[in-house]
C-alpha cells in the first residue's frame, strides 16, 4: 500500500494546496548545497543569508559540492519564485520530480509530479526497473483550476480550488480504460456516487459502500489532493502495519481496514487476496499476526 501514501508530506499550506517545496527540501536536507548562496524565507521573502535582503536571481541546489547531481532549480524575482521551477526525482533522498511555473510565487498553469507508483523503496534495486506515477494538476493564480489526472487511476477537475463535476476513478489494473468509480462534486462536496466491477470483461454495478470494503483505494487517492483529508489520514497513521506480498515485497496496510476486508470476503483458512497489483496469501498465521497489530 506504499502507493497510497504516495505522497508527499505537504509543510505549509500557503494557498489552496499550494506549498514552497523549495523551503520544504532546505528544512529538511540541511546538507544541501545551495548556489549561488544560502537562502532562507521569512515573511515568505526568500533572503541572501549574508546581506539579509530580498534575492534575485537563479538558483541551484545540489547534494554536492562538486555539482554533479542536482536537485532544484528556479528563479527568484525581489524574494519570490517567478518562473519554471524544477525539481528533479531523486529515489536516495526520496525526492519527487516537480515542475511547473510560478508567477511571482503563485502556481499557474499546468503542474506535473512524478514518484515510484509503490513508494519510495528502502532496500536496495534496480531504479530504472521501479514504475512511476505522474500527477497533473491546472492552477490559476496559485488555487488548483481545471483539470486534475494521476496517470491510469484518476482524472477529475477543480472550479476555484473545490472539487468540482465528474471524477472518475480507475482502479482495476487489468481494464485501465474503463472507471470502477464515479464521484459527481459540487463545490467540493460529493453529491452522488455511482460504483462497479468489473468481472471477465463484463461490468457489474456495485453499492459503493460494499464495493469500498472489497477494493479498497479511491480514498487513499484523494487524501494527496484534499488537504482537509490529510488529517484522516495522519490519525489512520497508527492502525498502518507492513506486510509482506507473495512475492516477498513490504505493503503498508491499514490493519483494520485488511482485517475486515479479509473476514468478509475470504473466510477459508486458505486463500489469496489481489488488490493494488499485489497478491497476499490468507492464512491462519497472517489472521493471528494483524488481530494481534490491532490490539496493540
Amino acid at each position: 500500500m506504499k502507493n497510497l501514501l504516495l505522497f508527499l508530506t505537504f509543510g505549509l499550506i500557503l494557498k489552496g494546496d499550494q506549498v514552497d517545496e523549495m523551503e520544504e527540501l532546505i528544512l529538511n536536507h540541511e546538507s544541501l548545497i545551495i548556489h549561488p548562496e544560502k537562502l532562507y524565507k521569512d515573511g515568505g521573502i526568500w533572503l541572501t543569508e549574508t546581506q539579509n535582503i530580498p534575492f534575485t536571481g537563479r538558483v541551484e541546489i545540489y547534494t554536492e559540492r562538486d555539482k554533479e547531481n542536482k536537485i532544484l532549480e528556479c528563479t527568484i524575482v525581489d524574494g519570490r519564485k517567478h518562473g519554471i521551477f524544477i525539481q528533479y526525482l531523486n529515489m536516495s533522498k526520496e525526492l519527487p520530480g516537480i515542475i511547473g511555473l510560478y508567477m511571482m510565487d503563485e502556481k499557474e498553469g499546468g503542474w506535473a509530479t512524478t514518484e515510484p507508483v509503490d513508494g519510495w523503496q528502502k532496500s536496495p534495486i534496480n531504479m530504472m526497473t521501479i514504475p512511476l506515477k505522474s500527477t497533473y494538476i491546472s492552477y490559476r493564480d496559485g488555487l488548483r483550476d481545471g483539470v486534475v489526472r494521476i496517470s491510469d487511476l484518476l482524472s477529475g477537475r477543480y472550479d476555484n480550488d473545490k472539487k468540482s463535476g465528474i471524477w472518475y476513478f480507475f482502479m482495476d489494473t487489468a481494464n485501465k480504460d474503463l472507471w470502477t468509480v464515479k464521484h459527481e462534486y459540487e463545490e467540493d462536496v460529493l453529491i452522488d456516487s455511482e460504483c462497479r466491477e468489473l468481472i471477465k470483461g463484463g461490468v457489474f454495478d456495485m453499492d459503493c459502500d460494499t464495493y469500498n470494503m472489497k477494493y479498497p483505494g479511491s480514498e487513499y487517492i484523494l487524501r494527496q489532493l484534499d488537504p482537509k483529508l490529510r488529517q484522516v489520514y495522519e490519525e489512520d497513521l497508527l492502525n498502518r502495519f507492513v506486510i509482506k506480498d507473495v512475492n516477498g515485497m513490504d505493503v503498508e496496510i491499514i490493519v483494520d481496514e485488511f482485517l475486515d476486508h479479509i473476514n468478509y470476503y475470504h473466510k477459508r483458512k486458505i486463500s489469496i487476496h489481489k488488490e493494488r497489483g499485489y497478491s497476499f496469501n490468507i492464512n491462519d498465521d497472517l489472521r493471528t499476526l494483524l488481530i494481534n497489530q490491532r490490539k496493540d
